[in-house]
């Protein structure tokens, strides 16, 4: 396939997912493709732009987040043109996510595109679950060269699509729950007295649902639950109501497993790593990535 450019429209939480766009990014600009990258942060106006369009998100509720099928309603039809669609989870290509991308490949192939690849990119756990710091770097580690086989993948005219399992397709049309779940998440968001009021939540919520009136924050009911707000803020003055049980007690912040990333020179075994049941999709994907001994 001849790519001379690419068009990168992506949501993003708590960075796992713009990470992967760098990726993408990265590999294609090496391949001198030219990059255009929209992130999904408020209401963006769809720009035609690209051999290709590459749509990435996290994977909420089995689904893609509402951004992405707000955006894709948008987009003016064109007939024939090639996309690609990536989901990223923690869990890997596992049930119940196997059909997340189901609904965006369908809007996308309304509007006249030709789906011609998707993938399933892991990203370190910021939900229920944590990763210990080996597995998160070594997912780190994986993930651009994952990113670029694909890449090298599409250029050269391969096709990859998926068929989901009957059962999580009725998973992902269960997604809309998410609205009435972020709506109660969200307005459940609770301030405490670490505040500084240094409006880091007002400016950095994708979804533009926080509002800081006469020094009060205002949550709002377009909240989608990618728990930027509480795992960014910079006091951590940010707790949930509703749902405690989903935000990791440690945290999660990307940026440090990044910088002691550079610290780590002996990385485990995958089996070893990914012991557990639960991880058998980051086994698949790590193995898949040819980086680690099994």
């Amino acid at each position: 396939m001849n790519i001379k450019s690419a068009n990168l429209v992506y949501f993003t939480g708590t960075g796992g997912t713009a990470r992967v766009a760098d990726a993408f990014e990265r590999s294609f600009i090496n391949k001198s493709v030219t990059v255009q990258r929209t992130e999904l942060k408020g209401s963006p106006t769809p720009i035609a732009f690209g051999d290709v369009l590459v749509v990435l998100f996290p994977v909420y509720a089995f689904n893609a987040p509402k951004s992405i099928a707000e955006w894709l309603k948008k987009i003016e039809p064109i007939e024939g043109r090639s996309a690609v669609v990536v989901s990223v989870s923690g869990g890997g290509e596992i049930s119940p996510n196997t059909a997340c991308r189901s609904a965006t490949i369908h809007h996308l192939e309304e509007k006249g595109y030709d789906v011609i690849y998707e993938k399933m990119v892991v990203m370190p756990s910021n939900f229920l679950i944590g990763y210990d710091e080996s597995l998160s770097a070594m997912i780190l580690h994986a993930t651009p060269v994952i990113v670029d086989k694909v890449v090298v993948e599409l250029m050269e005219g391969k096709r990859h699509r998926t068929v989901p399992y009957g059962i999580d397709r009725i998973a992902s049309k269960l997604g809309y729950l998410e609205v009435l779940g972020g709506r109660i998440f969200g307005r459940g968001l609770k301030i405490n007295d670490k505040c500084v009021d240094c409006g880091w939540c007002e400016k950095m919520c994708p979804r533009d649902n926080i509002r800081i009136i006469d020094g009060k924050h205002i949550f709002g009911n377009d909240c989608v639950i990618c728990l930027r707000c509480v795992y960014g803020c910079p006091q951590r003055a940010i707790e949930p109501g509703f749902g405690k049980f989903m935000v990791l007690p440690a945290g999660f912040n990307l940026n440090k497993v990044e910088n002691r990333m550079d610290h780590l020179t002996v990385y485990p075994r995958i089996r070893q790593a990914t012991s557990q049941a639960s991880l058998r999709g980051v086994r698949d994907y790590l193995i898949e990535s040819n980086c680690f001994e099994l």
